[in-house]
């Protein structure tokens, strides 16, 4: 289950980011203040999928041991 949330959340990161790019013709950031929430959030996102990947699957769930 980690490993398909690990993929989602590079996903959102990277279409993210390439909303942001400039390579499309999205205008859904106005001005470049207006990206800097949106970078953030990818930069969590990819973080945490890495995290989320490297780890192993339900190690943190388990309290009593």
């Amino acid at each position: 289950m980690s490993g398909f949330l690990a993929m989602m959340n590079a996903a959102a990161a990277f279409i993210l980011f390439f909303s942001m790019s400039g390579i499309t013709n999205w205008v859904i950031y106005a001005s470049g203040q207006a990206k800097i929430f949106p970078f953030l959030l990818g930069i969590v996102l990819l973080v945490n999928a890495v995290y989320m990947g490297m780890t192993k699957g339900e190690a943190g769930a388990r309290r009593g041991v």
